[in-house]
């Protein structure tokens, strides 16, 4: 359920910037809970045993992506959180709102 809270809310900033339509905010946000929550997963196998050579690739080549995905969308990244416990990318939101206890300047999270 989190997650589709998460898209939703993605989904209204992307098309509130004016950059995309809704449709394709839409789209967007899907596809930014999509790779944070692999990047998500991939965390907890780090934290449980550590990350072969191929996973800490792919670890890479997911933020690659979810950098590449927020600037298309219009977002800014405000940081990756290594951290199982937490959210996996946090963004700093144009109207400055935060879901997580770091306040305002840890910005917005998602992922698991």
């Amino acid at each position: 359920m989190r997650t589709n809270t998460q898209e939703a809310v993605l989904s209204a900033y992307i098309a509130s910037i004016g950059k995309r339509s809704p449709r394709e905010a839409a789209q967007d946000a899907a596809d930014l809970c999509r790779l944070t929550n692999s990047l998500s997963h991939l965390n907890e196998i780090a934290c449980n045993c550590g990350l072969t050579e191929r996973q800490e690739r792919r670890k890479q080549n997911l933020q690659t992506r979810i950098k590449a995905a927020l600037e298309g969308a219009g977002l800014v990244l405000n940081h990756f959180n290594n951290d199982p416990r937490g959210y996996a990318v946090y963004l700093d939101l144009p109207d400055g709102s935060y879901n997580s206890f770091g306040g305002r300047q840890c910005g917005y999270g998602i992922g698991r």
